[in-house]
């Protein structure tokens, strides 16, 4: 690859890191004045769907236009190829997404009856149509990013996100303004993800015929044979389907929470308005878990580039470096977001969705986080490495794991045993992709020294917000913000000090990071106190 090619992807890259960083952003924060609009049920209401939805924006961004891109890539020179190619796809990219929608369609009374709501089939019926505008979004953007195109991917996503967030809040809005119930509010919520998705093929389309104007674009091929356009179609599904897997493991694992804790806790004796009220509580967790992991995995994954470069040019040294900063940063980061959490857990939990109320399971919840950072990194790692099947096997055994765990625990511990369910689940999956890159390549990827640091770090930025907590607690909403905003920032800053103080971070490290000539100064300032 040329250094002009190389340079175009790497801000292909930025552009594409950014845009879903934002997109994350906008897909955490948005539920929380959602939730202060339509109260723990409503919802409630929302979350019990909102994985299908999920499910189709993974295929739409993650899975699909990734397997689209690499498969264009690999033809590149060869022009017919890539037209049969685009044909083959888009074909089954059709026959897939209608045949989505005709299941979820049809069939929105039986799924809404397993996750125990009946009442759930409209909302269900109203997602079904985000499957239809599937094919042209993950076509358009496939071919986009097989051409180190990343831009009109990047503003498709944020304007869509974006249309998304504004129809849910204004929707929910006027449904209760004009005394609709919450589940008509979850409908006229629920109708964002089609308009949002719309808007991100209107953009597409623009960008792809600005690239037809100028002599560009690609149209489908005739196909040679029948065995061509099947083997094309099914080497595109089987692909897809490992890296979507791996893509939507927390939708997945949503998925699995709407099909058994309203039900289980329901069958379990407890009264119906109680148990929607508890599981919208418990789902206060995932805006909170997609905050945590921003930051742990956006800047651990900036690293994934330098290590696929290392192991392209078969630099072993630096590939081995890579590697190690990339799990040491995962570590130390979500290891301070997840005590962090745990620790304000009482005063962000009322700063944010007006009661403190479910406390103790959002924090037994919170390990999330650093068990979900670790697995993104290690999958990315196992995928640079062409183990694409290890990581959607892990995520099928953690999933199988939750649900059988989950059995057990929620009738008699409701969405606690939903919480611990979860992070076990997630542990089986962090265990199977460590071991899998153990095999891959054999190196120690954390010195014990390093660990013990880590520990006593995370103790000593717990301390501050421990004693906020047992000494002068505020119960109203605003102090409980004041606590947490100051608990946060004091810690931060204990933690920050001493994992520079300690060498936390090598100062050999510093230079692959951002803003890394500032933390090395602010060590070595540190270090010299």
């Amino acid at each position: 690859m040329s250094e002009r090619s190389m340079k175009r992807l790497m801000k292909g890259a930025a552009w594409l890191t950014a845009a879903s960083l934002i997109s994350k952003i906008l897909s955490a924060v948005y539920r929380v004045p959602f939730q202060n609009m339509v109260g723990d049920v409503g919802f409630y209401i929302f979350q019990q769907v909102y994985p299908i939805y999920g499910i189709a924006m993974t295929l739409a961004l993650g899975g699909f236009p990734v397997v689209i891109s690499k498969m264009l890539a690999e033809a590149e020179g060869d022009l017919r190829r890539q037209q049969i190619i685009m044909r083959a796809v888009l074909r089954m990219l059709r026959i897939v997404s209608v045949a989505l929608f005709i299941f979820l369609f049809l069939f929105a009374g039986l799924i809404a009856t397993m996750m125990g709501d009946p009442a759930l089939s409209e909302l269900i019926r109203v997602i079904s149509f985000v499957f239809l505008l599937m094919p042209n979004l993950a076509f358009m953007r496939g071919y986009f990013q097989g051409n180190g195109d990343m831009i009109p991917t990047a503003i498709s996503q944020t304007v869509e996100q974006i249309i998304r967030v504004a129809i849910i809040l204004i929707g929910a809005g006027l449904a209760l303004h004009m005394g609709l119930d919450l589940y008509d509010a979850g409908s006229m919520a629920m109708s964002g993800a089609f308009f949002g998705g719309v808007s991100g093929i209107f953009i597409l389309r623009h960008f792809y015929n600005k690239k037809v104007a100028v002599g560009g674009g690609l149209q489908p091929a005739v196909f040679a044979s029948k065995e061509e356009k099947v083997g094309i179609g099914r080497i595109f599904l089987r692909q897809s389907v490992a890296i979507c897997v791996v893509s939507s493991m927390l939708i997945l694992f949503q998925l699995v929470d709407s099909f058994q804790v309203y039900r289980l806790m329901s069958d379990s004796g407890i009264p119906d308005f109680i148990a929607k009220s508890l599981k919208g509580i418990y789902d206060r967790g995932q805006p909170i878990l997609q905050l945590g992991l921003v930051l742990s995995t956006g800047l651990a994954l900036a690293l994934v580039p330098m290590i696929t470069a290392a192991r392209v040019q078969n630099q072993q040294k630096e590939l081995k470096r890579s590697i190690l900063l990339a799990i040491k940063i995962t570590l130390i980061l979500s290891g301070a977001e997840t005590v962090g959490l745990i620790v304000i857990m009482r005063p962000l939990n009322q700063m944010l969705f007006q009661t403190p109320d479910g406390t103790l399971v959002l924090q037994l919840f919170m390990p999330a986080v650093f068990l979900s950072s670790l697995i993104v990194m290690l999958s990315s790692i196992l995928q640079g490495f062409g183990k694409i099947i290890v990581p959607a096997v892990g995520v099928g055994i953690g999933l199988i794991v939750k649900w059988i765990i989950g059995s057990i625990l929620i009738p008699q511990f409701a969405t606690i045993g939903a919480s611990i369910s979860t992070c076990i689940g997630l542990f089986i999956i962090c265990v199977i992709c460590y071991i899998s890159l153990k095999q891959t390549i054999r190196v120690p990827f954390v010195e014990r020294s390093m660990i013990l640091r880590l520990i006593a770090a995370l103790a000593l930025m717990a301390v501050v917000p421990c004693l906020f907590e047992w000494l002068a607690p505020f119960d109203t909403r605003l102090g409980s913000a004041f606590q947490a905003i100051t608990s946060a920032v004091v810690g931060g800053a204990v933690f920050l000090v001493f994992a520079l103080r300690y060498k936390l971070i090598g100062p050999k490290d510093f230079v692959f990071l951002p803003f890394g000539s500032k933390l090395l100064a602010l060590s070595k300032l540190v270090a010299r106190k």
